[in-house]
């Protein structure tokens, strides 16, 4: 038996895969909020990048977080490791 009229087929397909798509999409949106992976993605660029930044390393303190430490442009008098250009990453 053959079916003379197919126009709606292709149609039909793209709906399909767009519904696959659009279920894909939704299912990892929701994971994001669930396990708090956005969170967990931005811990980086709020903690060690952020002070990498502003302050020029990545385990630097500055006096609005207790106190300056690795900081190098402290006075060296102020704290732990201040007072250098160039601090040693370890």
């Amino acid at each position: 038996m053959v079916v003379k009229h197919e126009d709606g087929q292709a149609i039909l397909e793209y709906i399909l895969l767009l519904m696959t798509v659009v279920g894909a999409y939704l299912i990892v949106v929701n994971s994001l909020g669930k396990f708090k992976l956005s969170e967990k993605m931005m811990a980086p660029l709020n903690g060690d990048f952020k002070r990498a930044y502003q302050y020029g390393h990545p385990q630097a303190l500055g006096y609005d977080d207790g106190g300056p430490e690795n900081h190098p442009f402290a006075p060296p008098s102020s704290g732990k490791n201040n007072g250098r250009l160039f601090i040693s990453p370890r």
